[in-house]
C-alpha cells in the first residue's frame, strides 16, 4: 500500500510535466492573408543553453511543442517569405508554460506582455513584414528629374536667357541707360566683345613655353641694316 501511495504522489508531479503543451497559431493577417501558402519548410524553434527544440509547420497552420523540459526558451519561427516576432516561453518544474512577448537586444530579465499561460498554452504569432529580395526598379519620374540640381540650373539659365531680352525691352529708360554703363565698365566687356589685352593672346604658344618678341626686336627685325657708301677718292 506504501508503494502503491508514493507512485500515485510522484506520478501528480511528473504527468503534468509530461503533459505539457504549446501551440503556436498563425492566423491570417493583412501582412499574410493566406497562412496556407507558407512553405513546408517553415518551423520554429525553442532555444535555450545547450538545447533546441524545433517543430514543422502542420496543416492546421500551428506549430506543436509537447514535453517542454523546464526552463527559459527563445521562441524563433523561421519562414523563407516572412518574418515573425520572437516569443519568449518560460516551463517551470511543474510543466506550466507562460508566454511573453519579447524583442531583439531587450535584456532576459525585461518581460514583456504576458500572451498566455498554462499546462496546454495556444498562442497566435504576429507577422511581421514580408520579406523582399529584389529591389524593384524604379521607373520614369518626371518629378525626380526636376529634383536633380543640374537641371534646375540648365532650367533657370534658359529661363534668364529667353527672358532677358523681354526684361530689357519693358525696363524703365533710365534704368537701361544705367544698366549699359554698367555694362561697359565691366571687366568682361572686352573679353566678350573682342577687344582688350587677351585679344592678341598666342595660348599655343604660351603653353608651349614661348615668350613673345618685344617690339623693340620686332623693328630690328624688320628695318634692314643700310649698306654704306664708300666715297672715291
Amino acid at each position: 500500500m506504501r508503494f502503491h501511495f508514493g507512485f500515485l504522489v510522484s506520478s501528480i508531479f511528473i504527468i503534468p510535466s509530461l503533459a505539457s503543451s504549446l501551440y503556436l497559431t498563425v492566423p491570417a493577417s493583412n501582412v499574410l492573408p493566406s497562412p496556407a501558402s507558407l512553405l513546408p519548410s517553415t518551423h520554429a524553434t525553442l532555444t535555450k543553453a545547450n538545447l533546441t527544440l524545433s517543430a514543422l509547420l502542420r496543416r492546421e497552420n500551428l506549430f506543436k511543442f509537447s514535453d517542454i523540459p523546464h526552463g527559459s526558451y527563445l521562441c524563433d519561427i523561421y519562414s523563407r517569405d516572412y518574418s515573425f516576432a520572437p516569443l519568449r516561453i518560460d516551463v517551470n518544474r511543474q510543466g506550466v508554460v507562460e508566454v511573453y512577448q519579447t524583442f531583439r537586444g531587450n535584456e532576459w530579465d525585461n518581460k514583456g506582455e504576458r500572451l498566455g499561460a498554462g499546462v496546454d498554452v495556444n498562442v497566435n504569432v504576429r507577422v511581421l513584414t514580408e520579406k523582399n529580395f529584389y529591389e524593384s526598379r524604379g521607373g520614369f519620374s518626371l518629378l525626380g528629374l526636376l529634383k536633380n540640381p543640374m537641371i534646375l540650373i540648365g532650367i533657370f539659365g534658359m529661363g534668364m536667357m529667353i527672358g532677358m531680352p523681354y526684361l530689357l525691352d519693358n525696363m524703365d529708360p533710365e534704368m537701361k541707360k544705367e544698366f549699359e554703363e554698367q555694362q561697359k565698365s565691366s571687366p568682361l566687356a572686352g573679353v566678350t566683345s573682342g577687344g582688350g589685352p587677351m585679344q592678341g593672346f598666342d595660348m599655343a604658344a604660351w603653353m608651349a613655353g614661348k615668350t613673345a618678341p618685344s617690339s623693340s626686336a620686332e623693328e630690328k627685325s624688320v628695318e634692314a641694316p643700310k649698306p654704306k657708301s664708300k666715297k672715291r677718292g
